[in-house]
C-alpha cells in the first residue's frame, strides 16, 4: 500500500512541477485546432446547444478565432485592440491593449507564450501571468498589420503573414520572409504532416498561385490554380491525413486537391463563393466546405465527389470545426448549427450577430464562439472547470513510459461499479487510430490497457503526436503521448 502511495504521490509531483514549468499542452493551440487546420479534435462536443454563459466585449470581433490554453483559459483578438482572456467560468482575467484592432487568431506555445498580430504591423509575443499579461517581445511587419492566425512550428518558430510570410524565432528575431504578394485580411498558411514545409497562397503578376515553401524559407513549387492576382481568399489550406493540401479559390472558383509534389489531385465546382472559409477534415478524409454567402455547408469524398450539401440559409464566413464524434460545427450569419456526418440536423442555437470567427473546443466538449461582440460558452455541462459529480472520486490516470517506443502502459483507478468507460486513441490531425471498445463497467480497482502502436487495421503507426482520450460517464480526460522511433 505505501509503494502505490509513493507513486502516487511521485506522479502528482511530476504533474505539478510540469505545471509550474509550462510543460503542457495547449487544449486548442491554434486557428482549426493543429498546424494542418484541418479543424478536427479529438473532444466530444455537446449533445445539446446549452449557453453556460456569454462575456460582453468592448468591440466586435472579426475574424479572430479562440485558441484555449491547458488551464481553460481563452484567448481571442477583438476590434476594440485589446487582447482578452477569459476564464473558464466566463469572468475577465485580463486584457492586452495594442495600437490597433485585432483580427488575428492567437496561437499557443507549448511553454505558455501566447503569439497574436495586430492591425498596428506588430506581432506580440505576451505570457500569462495570472492576472495581468506580461510582454516578451514584439515583431513589427512590413506596411500592412499582422491580422492573419498565427501558426508556430515544431521547433518553436512562428510564421504570421502581411504582405511577407515570416518566420519568426522565438526571442522574435527574423529568420526569413517570403513575398506572398497578398494584401488581404486573414489568409495564413499550413503545415505538412511531418513539419517540414508551409502551404501558403501567392499573388503573382498575373495568376495565382498555391506555394509550398520549407522551413528554411526556399520554394519548393507553385502551383497554378487560376484566377487573376487580385481574387485572392481568406481561405487558409488544410492538410489531409494523406499529406493532400486542400484549397478553395476565389469567387466562383473551384476546391483543389494538391499532392504533396503539387501535382493536381483533382478539383470540385460549383460550390459557391469560397473567399472567406477554410476547409476542415473528418472521419475518412471527407472535406467538409463552406459555400460563403451562398449558405451552405458541403461535404466532398476523398476523390472529389460532391457528397451532400447542407443550407444553413444564410450566408457564412466562418469555418466548419468537427468533434471526435464526427458532428459538425458551423456559424452562419445568425445560427451555430451541429451537423451529424450524414447531413442532418443534430441542434442549432440562434446567435445574435454576424459571426466570421471559427468555434474552438475544449476538453469538456464545451464550444467558444466569438459572434458580434460576445463570446459564447455552449456546453451540455459545466465548461472545463471539473464537477465534482462528474468527475470520478479519486480518478488518477497514468501514461508511462511517454514518450514511448514500441508499446505503452495506460493505467487508470478510482471508477465506482456502474459507470461505463471507453478508451480511445487519435492522430494529430484528430483522426482515429485505435478504439479499445471499453464500453463495460468496472469496478473500483486498477486497471491497465498496453497498446502496442497498432491501428484499428493492425498496421503500425508512425512516430509522432498521439492523444490519449478517457472517458468516464460523461467525464473526459485526454492526454498527449509521444510516439518516437
Amino acid at each position: 500500500m505505501c509503494g502505490i502511495k509513493k507513486i502516487f504521490l511521485l506522479i502528482c509531483a511530476i504533474v505539478s512541477f510540469s505545471i509550474t514549468f509550462g510543460w503542457s499542452q495547449p487544449m486548442w493551440s491554434t486557428f482549426q485546432y493543429n498546424n494542418q487546420r484541418t479543424g478536427r479534435c479529438p473532444y466530444f462536443g455537446p449533445e445539446t446547444s446549452d449557453t453556460l454563459w456569454t462575456y460582453t466585449l468592448g468591440g466586435a470581433i472579426y475574424w479572430s478565432s479562440p485558441a484555449i490554453a491547458e488551464d481553460g483559459t481563452i484567448y481571442f483578438g477583438c476590434q476594440d485592440g485589446y487582447l482578452y482572456a477569459i476564464n473558464p467560468d466566463g469572468s475577465l482575467k485580463w486584457t492586452y491593449a495594442t495600437y490597433g484592432e485585432i483580427l488575428s487568431s492567437p496561437a499557443i506555445g507549448t511553454d505558455g507564450t501566447i503569439y497574436f498580430g495586430s492591425s498596428d504591423k506588430y506581432l506580440y509575443a505576451i505570457e500569462d501571468s495570472i492576472t495581468y499579461a506580461k510582454l516578451r517581445w514584439t515583431f513589427a511587419g512590413s506596411s500592412y498589420g499582422i491580422d492573419s492566425p498565427i501558426l508556430i512550428g515544431t521547433n518553436g518558430t512562428v510564421y504570421a503573414i502581411a504582405g511577407n510570410l515570416y518566420a519568426i524565432d522565438i526571442a522574435g528575431n527574423l529568420k526569413w520572409s517570403y513575398n506572398t504578394g497578398i494584401v488581404c485580411d486573414v489568409a495564413s498558411v499550413a503545415m505538412s504532416l511531418d513539419g517540414s514545409c508551409l502551404y501558403t497562397q501567392h499573388a503573382g503578376p498575373f495568376n495565382y498561385y498555391l506555394a509550398c515553401v520549407d522551413t528554411s524559407g526556399s520554394v519548393n513549387w507553385e502551383r497554378d490554380i487560376g484566377g487573376a492576382p487580385f481574387d485572392f481568399s481568406n481561405s487558409i489550406p488544410t492538410v489531409g491525413s494523406d499529406g493532400v493540401i486542400y484549397f478553395p479559390t476565389g469567387f466562383g472558383g473551384p476546391l483543389y486537391a494538391i499532392n504533396p509534389n503539387g501535382i493536381i489531385k483533382w478539383s470540385c465546382g460549383g460550390l459557391g463563393d469560397l473567399r472567406y472559409t477554410s476547409p476542415c477534415i473528418g472521419e475518412g478524409d471527407t472535406i467538409y466546405m463552406a459555400g460563403g454567402f451562398d449558405g451552405n455547408l458541403h461535404a466532398i469524398t476523398p476523390d472529389g465527389t460532391l457528397f451532400w450539401t447542407f443550407s444553413t440559409q444564410n450566408s457564412v464566413t466562418s469555418s466548419p470545426i468537427i468533434d471526435g464524434n464526427g458532428t459538425i460545427y458551423v456559424a452562419s450569419y445568425d445560427t451555430l448549427y451541429a451537423i451529424n456526418p450524414d447531413g442532418t440536423i443534430k441542434w442549432v442555437l440562434p446567435i445574435e450577430s454576424y459571426t466570421t470567427s471559427t468555434p474552438a473546443m475544449d476538453t469538456s466538449g464545451t464550444i467558444y464562439l466569438c459572434s458580434g461582440n460576445k463570446l459564447y460558452a455552449i456546453g451540455s455541462g459545466t465548461g472545463f472547470t471539473v464537477n465534482p459529480a462528474r468527475k470520478p472520486t479519486c480518478f488518477y490516470l497514468n501514461i508511462y513510459p511517454n514518450p514511448f517506443k514500441s508499446e505503452v502502459s495506460v493505467k487508470w483507478s478510482g471508477i465506482k461499479k456502474g459507470q461505463k468507460i471507453s478508451l480511445r486513441i487519435y492522430d494529430l490531425v484528430g483522426r482515429l487510430v485505435k478504439d479499445f471498445s471499453l464500453s463495460t463497467p468496472y469496478s473500483l480497482c486498477p486497471t491497465e490497457i498496453s497498446w502496442d502502436r497498432e491501428d484499428n487495421n493492425g498496421r503500425v503507426v508512425k512516430s509522432g503526436v498521439y492523444y490519449c482520450q478517457i472517458k468516464i460517464d460523461d467525464f473526459v480526460l485526454t492526454k498527449k503521448i509521444i510516439l518516437v522511433d
